[in-house]
């Protein structure tokens, strides 16, 4: 059991651009082994060859030709790896000599038509297989080696079956009257056998390594983004990742991080539980006490001293309302304040909504408007007429005098549309997406000129999307704005 647990420890201590190197090594070392097989097998076919002179001598130039394809790939293979110059010297010195050996082998071939004509079929396979290598080298120079080596390390078992083909119909005629048919068979069932070793460990290496990338780093990345998750949703996080690869040391990052989050967020709610009890409580005594003294409770007061006692009782309300906004929207994006939801009628919420804010209207002679629609939404009432009150204040507060705020209801296949309407100042195209934050203000003296805390309209933005909905607005700067909240059906 200890013994498994210290193998697991192992296997994750390596750096991932360790673990890069071992992908490509294994690959090498399978298709190293192959080219000595094949070249062994070639080297034997040559050996058997000897028995004429122009047979030991075509078959001599076949050998150096493979020769040359070999060393000039493992040249490049060690240069895409290594990068030393010596390397690529070897490769273009191998490369070049290829097309050299080709020439002696058409002069030793002139006369015999048949293998002539093989040569030709030899030099075509061994050129596509030159080819692919001088492509590879483009791209290890162009900086994508491991792709290119990767590539170049498996090259097409296809390709080495034509030159292999090519090779054997080519010393199937220098020794068509000399060599036995077993023996003939035999050379044949070890080059298959090498190809086919070949191919089978091509297969089990690409799902070795498929296993590999899928257990050991796809799935410790599936537990970083699972992470992710689980603190937006404020739950547990998996277990710490075992190892010291990046991986490893960047999950630890982010434990620290939820650590911290954590932290800060117990230190919001103790900050927000302060402002509950040892602020709003105290400021609404107050309050109280201001009015009551306003209107002689405590004796009689000059008119200053009312006037005085009014501003005080009006900025105190001013910081109950934002205590009591700040406390809803926490609550709101905490996840704390739950609503139930039922089928209301959108009538009855608008006429709520107006009542509310018809005093506020009437000091500015302006007229609201709100035809019946009929329409039903599933919804928490008391909260979509706050959300109602605050677009409805806030068009009131920046419409002019003797002008007109409409509240329209559409039924959509997504579900019920309100839009308030107001023939205010409009907001800039560049204030759109700002609006819905915290403390904005489309413009700088609004606070002090309108009032307001600057957190209305990212309440309504938690009340409609804690109902499932969504919130938007339209405006032309100096033409109005419509504000509209989109509600599920019930």
């Amino acid at each position: 059991m200890i013994g498994g647990f210290e193998a697991k420890r192992l296997r994750f201590d390596l750096k991932l651009s360790q673990k890069g190197l071992i992908l490509v090594a294994i690959p090498l070392l399978f298709q190293i082994i192959f080219f000595v097989v094949l070249a062994g097998l070639i080297s034997s076919a040559e050996h058997e060859e000897m028995i004429a002179k122009r047979g030991e001598r075509i078959t001599a130039r076949i050998g150096n030709v493979s020769k040359h394809l070999i060393e000039s790939e493992m040249a490049l293979i060690g240069y895409g790896c290594r990068r030393i110059e010596p390397l690529r010297q070897a490769y273009e010195a191998n490369d070049a000599q290829i097309p050299l050996v080709f020439e002696d082998l058409k002069k030793l071939t002139k006369d015999v038509p048949e293998t002539a004509i093989s040569i030709t079929s030899l030099e075509v396979a061994v050129n596509r297989l030159r080819a692919n290598m001088r492509l590879s080298l483009g791209s290890i120079e162009g900086g994508n080696w491991m792709p290119a080596v990767v590539r170049l390390a498996g090259q097409s078992t296809n390709s080495y079956f034509s030159v292999k083909h090519e090779i054997e119909a080519i010393t199937k005629q220098i020794r068509k009257s000399l060599i036995t048919d077993g023996q003939e068979q035999r050379n044949r069932q070890r080059i298959w056998a090498a190809l086919i070793v070949m191919l089978v460990s091509n297969i089990a290496i690409t799902v070795l390594m498929s296993l590999y990338f899928s257990k050991n780093i796809s799935g410790r990345l599936k537990v970083l983004s699972e992470n992710t998750i689980r603190v937006r949703d404020r739950k547990q996080l998996n277990p710490p990742l075992v190892g010291s690869d990046e991986i490893a040391e960047l999950d630890q990052t982010f434990h620290s991080m939820s650590a911290a989050l954590t932290k800060a967020e117990q230190t919001k709610a103790e900050f927000i539980s302060m402002i509950s009890h040892d602020l709003r409580s105290p400021l609404t005594s107050l309050q109280f006490t201001f009015a009551l003294a306003e209107k002689g409770a405590f004796g009689e007061i000059n008119e200053k001293g009312k006037e005085r006692f009014s501003k005080a009782e009006f900025t105190v309300e001013r910081l109950v309302k934002l205590i009591n906004e700040l406390l809803d929207i926490e609550k709101m994006e905490a996840g704390m304040l739950n609503m139930v939801l039922s089928a209301e009628s959108l009538d009855a919420i608008v006429r709520r909504g107006l009542d509310s804010v018809s005093g506020l209207a009437d000091k500015k002679s302006i007229e609201l408007d709100a035809p019946p629609s009929g329409l039903s939404v599933n919804a928490e009432a008391e909260r979509i007429v706050q959300v109602l009150v605050n677009l409805l204040s806030n068009a009131i507060k920046f419409s002019p005098e003797n002008s007109k705020i409409v509240v329209a209801a559409a039924d959509l296949p997504t579900g019920v549309k309100v839009t308030v309407c107001d023939q205010g100042r409009g907001i800039p195209k560049d204030k759109l997406k700002e609006v819905f934050d915290r403390f904005a203000q489309v413009e700088r003296d609004d606070a002090t000129t309108h009032g307001g805390t600057g957190l209305g309209l990212a309440i309504c933005k938690a009340i409609v999307e804690g109902h499932g909905g969504i919130i938007g607005v339209d405006s032309d700067e100096g033409a109005g704005s419509r504000f509209w909240f989109i509600l599920p059906k019930p």
